[in-house]
C-alpha cells in the first residue's frame, strides 16, 4: 500500500488536487495528511494544481511508504 503524509498546512493542500489514483484516500494523523492507495500506485500530476516548485519538490517532507517509482516535474508516483 502506498502511502504519503502531507504536512496540514494550506501551503501543502494542493498537492491532495494532484492525486489522480482512484482508490485514494485521506485522512488525518497528528499534524499530516495521510493519502493512501489501497490498490495500485498512488500517482500526483503537477499539471493538475500548477504547484510552484517549492511546494511541489517538498511533496515527500512529510514521509512516504513504499517505493518512489518516479518524482519529476511532471509526476510523483509511490508504488507499493
Amino acid at each position: 500500500m502506498a502511502t504519503l503524509y502531507v504536512l496540514n498546512v494550506p501551503e501543502f493542500a494542493p498537492l491532495l488536487d494532484a492525486v489522480t489514483t482512484e482508490s485514494a484516500r485521506t485522512d488525518t494523523v497528528g499534524d499530516y495528511l495521510r493519502v493512501t492507495a489501497d490498490a495500485g500506485p498512488l500517482v500526483l500530476e503537477r499539471a493538475r494544481i500548477g504547484a510552484r516548485d517549492a511546494v511541489w519538490f517538498a511533496a515527500l517532507t512529510g514521509g512516504f511508504t513504499g517505493t518512489m517509482a518516479r518524482f519529476d516535474k511532471a509526476v510523483l508516483r509511490l508504488e507499493s
